[in-house]
């Protein structure tokens, strides 16, 4: 399986985070999404979901919130506005795919409604990643049933 048109997407959001003035803002950036991508390729794989659609969604999934700095409760609308603007002028991706990422961007915030399988992948993504980068900070209700059925994903 190629990757090449991630590797263009990952390239550009790094770019665009190495540009972040504040060093603090631009470090939780990079290791965030780093986390995400990484643990959305577990899932991804385990679960049979296209997996450059899914690595992409990672990539973008939080940029609003770190290009911007913007609040928490607009950052995944923007975000999928961000990702959907940058891949559309690519002119590299079907429709149907832009609409698959940027719905599953718009949508990991929800975390206590399901959608489809892309936004669920990011959601767990999302919620194991924030876990592994913290494992102190307690879980509770369905970010922790989240947790827990990632892992029995992973392990499956």
């Amino acid at each position: 399986m190629e990757l090449n048109r991630y590797e263009t997407v990952k390239a550009y959001v790094y770019e665009q985070y190495a540009r972040i003035a504040n060093e603090s803002l631009r470090i939780a950036a990079i290791t965030h999404t780093s986390m995400v991508d990484t643990c959305i390729t577990l899932l991804a794989i385990t679960r049979s979901i296209p997996l450059e659609r899914a690595k992409i969604a990672a990539l973008f999934h939080d940029y609003a919130q770190y290009i911007d700095n913007c609040k928490h409760s607009e950052h995944a609308r923007l975000s999928s506005l961000y990702a959907h603007q940058y891949l559309a002028q690519t002119k590299n991706y079907k429709v149907i795919e832009i609409d698959d990422i940027c719905f599953a961007i718009a949508q990991h915030s929800r975390k206590d409604q399901f959608d489809s399988p892309l936004c669920e992948c990011l959601k767990d993504a999302d919620i194991l990643a924030r876990f592994l980068e913290d494992p102190t900070k307690p879980l509770t209700g369905i970010r922790k049933q989240r947790l827990i059925d990632s892992l029995a994903d992973i392990n499956d």
